[in-house]
């Protein structure tokens, strides 16, 4: 649908046809809802009943989060409904399950720091979906300006962080430190327990547990760049003279082709 298309349908929400109106959106857009919760959600059970919770949310209040779409604004309204879809995914989860710690490393981000990270690293947003996350918050905040925070952040966490965040599925609920509201309400920090969290602790030793195991499937060399990179923690010059690979940037798209082969395995 073109933006005047959009802009009557939504419009029509308002009248007294809401009800054929909704159905008209239903009828559009469930394959974007629906895909959006299936990205989220580890089972197809899940994936229901996140996509039951999206379009409840959706028609609450009289369809007030779908009348805050701006025709005007940059994104389009599939691109728009997506970020919403996946913000109200991750409500779901955290009623599901809890809100999950962040690294310790992570802890000591700025609100916004905290928020590219949340959608980047931990959602496996893309970056035109951070960017219109963001819009709400940070209105000022530039593509550039994203990509270099991306960068401080990339660099604060260590080989093991890295890994874990490369090969998990992005299923988590978003932390509770400074999470994006798409329709500009305010959000309310929340503390972190520095106590030691014996339950995340756990989680981590199996997944890092399970993560080896995986290893064990890949080619012996694939297996030593990984090791040499996240184990001996070398750096990606200190790997390319050490196995003959030429320069940093062909071990970089080497490790980046590894982890996406460890990511599929892990679906």
């Amino acid at each position: 649908m073109g933006d005047c298309e959009i802009v009557l349908l939504l419009e029509a929400l308002q009248s007294t046809n809401a009800r054929e109106s909704w159905e008209t959106f239903l009828r559009l857009y469930s394959p974007v809802l629906y895909h959006t919760a299936q990205t989220c959600s580890s089972t197809e059970d899940d994936a229901a009943d996140c996509y039951l919770y999206i379009c409840e949310q959706l028609a609450r209040a009289r369809f007030r989060r779908l009348l805050k779409f701006d025709p005007k604004g940059s994104a389009s309204f599939t691109t728009w409904l997506r970020v919403v879809a996946r913000n109200l995914c991750f409500d779901w989860h955290r009623t599901q399950s809890g809100r999950p710690r962040p690294f310790k490393s992570v802890q000591r981000l700025s609100p916004l720091e905290m928020q590219i990270y949340n959608c980047r690293f931990v959602r496996g947003a893309s970056q035109e979906e951070t960017m219109q996350t963001l819009r709400s918050s940070f209105p000022g905040v530039s593509p550039g300006e994203l990509s270099q925070i991306e960068d401080q952040i990339q660099r604060s966490l260590s080989s093991r962080q890295q890994w874990i965040l490369s090969t998990r599925k992005h299923t988590e609920p978003a932390s509770a430190v400074a999470v994006a509201r798409e329709d500009g309400e305010p959000v309310q920090l929340e503390l972190v327990d520095p106590r030691p969290d014996p339950e995340a602790q756990c989680a981590d030793r199996q997944q890092e547990e399970q993560l080896r195991r995986k290893l064990t499937s890949l080619p012996a060399e694939e297996r030593l760049l990984v090791q040499l990179r996240f184990e001996n923690d070398l750096s990606l010059e200190e790997i390319a003279r050490l196995c003959g690979l030429g320069d940093a940037q062909r071990v970089h798209r080497r490790l980046a082709a590894i982890l996406k082969k460890l990511r599929g395995a892990a679906r």
